[in-house]
C-alpha cells in the first residue's frame, strides 16, 4: 500500500475498493434490507428518478460517500427494513431508511478499507437525484431496482 493511502493524504487506486465495496454492500443488504446486490456495469437512466443521499466523514481520511437508489429499489428496501407491509411505508419513513443505508455502508466499508483508523462521520442527508458523481463509483443491481455508490477521498491539509 502506498505511504500517502496509509496516512490518509489520499485514497490510493490500487488497493481492493470495487472487492471491499461488493463483498460490503452485498453483507448489508442481505442481512439489514433482506435483499441482495450484484455488481453491475454503471448505466445511470435510471437516476432520473432516484433518491440519493450522502455523508461526510473525517479523521484520519476526508472524504464523502454518497448512495443513490433508484425508486424501485428505495420503495422495496424501505419496508423490508422496518418490517412493514409496503402499503404501511410512509415517504419520510423510506428516506429514513435511505439515510441509515448510507450511514452503515459508510461506516462499514471505511472500516474495511481503514480498520485502524480514527474517522467521525456526518450525520446523512438526503439529496437531490442530479447530484454529481465523483471519485471511485460502482453501480449494483438489485432485484428491485438499482444502487450506485460513490466514494470520494481528499487530501487532509496536512498532506498538501
Amino acid at each position: 500500500m502506498a505511504p500517502e493511502f496509509e496516512t490518509g493524504c489520499t485514497l490510493d487506486q490500487d488497493i481492493q475498493f470495487p472487492e471491499i465495496l461488493g463483498s460490503t454492500v452485498d453483507e448489508v443488504l442481505e442481512t439489514m434490507f433482506f435483499t441482495e446486490a450484484l455488481a453491475t456495469d454503471c448505466a445511470h437512466e435510471w437516476r432520473i428518478d432516484a433518491v440519493s443521499a450522502h455523508v461526510r466523514f473525517d479523521g484520519s481520511h476526508l472524504g464523502e460517500m454518497l448512495i443513490t437508489l433508484s425508486s424501485q429499489a428505495a420503495d422495496s428496501i424501505a419496508p423490508a427494513f422496518l418490517g412493514l407491509d409496503p402499503s404501511e411505508t410512509t415517504p419520510e419513513a423510506r428516506g429514513q431508511v435511505i439515510l441509515e443505508l448510507t450511514n452503515i455502508l459508510c461506516g462499514a466499508v471505511l472500516s474495511r478499507l481503514w480498520p485502524e483508523s480514527k474517522l467521525s462521520l456526518a450525520t446523512p442527508e438526503l439529496a437531490g437525484s442530479d447530484v454529481r458523481i465523483e471519485g471511485l463509483h460502482h453501480c449494483f443491481a438489485l432485484p428491485e431496482g438499482m444502487l450506485s455508490v460513490s466514494l470520494s477521498v481528499q487530501a487532509k491539509p496536512e498532506c498538501s
